[in-house]
């Protein structure tokens, strides 16, 4: 029964990134911007939470990544963060995606300001706190985004 239940979160893991990859890149981002801050992912966390420790998240999380790692096209964060989620969800485990921004490590040349480094993004996602498929060194070097919404908005509309 193991087995069969593998195959089909691998198939629908493999599924849900080509999904994700398609929406972000093909449709306008009004189509998908509700599921940035979708409350429907996080408001009866408390109900399941108990009922699914870690350990069965952190399991879910290591077969999405092997997913991953053998998927047709290589997928950015933000994708692997919603394809995850929805897989979650769909085993009624849900998660709380986070967005943060920090300005890029390198040292700005003689001619550039430190105003003029890139901005630069990173998504993951957590349970109770709990980071569920990103490092604690990694999240903490960025500042998180707390109203994804209007923020991605600013930043689409400036393109």
């Amino acid at each position: 029964m193991q087995l069969i239940t593998s195959f089909f979160t691998i198939v629908h893991a493999y599924w849900l990134l080509a999904k994700w990859d398609w929406r972000i890149s093909k449709q306008p981002y009004k189509k998908w911007k509700k599921y940035l801050d979708k409350r429907l992912y996080t408001s009866n966390s408390s109900i399941y939470c108990d009922a699914y420790p870690k350990q069965k998240y952190l399991q879910q999380t290591a077969l999405f990544t092997k997913v991953t790692r053998h998927h047709y096209k290589p997928m950015n964060c933000l994708r692997r963060c919603l394809a995850l989620q929805e897989l979650l969800l769909s085993q009624h485990m849900p998660s709380t995606l986070h967005i943060g921004v920090r300005f890029s490590s390198e040292a700005p040349t003689q001619n550039q300001e430190n105003s003029d480094r890139a901005l630069e993004a990173h998504t993951w996602l957590s349970v109770n706190g709990f980071i569920i498929n990103d490092s604690k060194e990694v999240v903490n070097t960025y500042t998180e985004i707390t109203n994804k919404s209007r923020f991605f908005q600013a930043s689409v509309a400036s393109l």
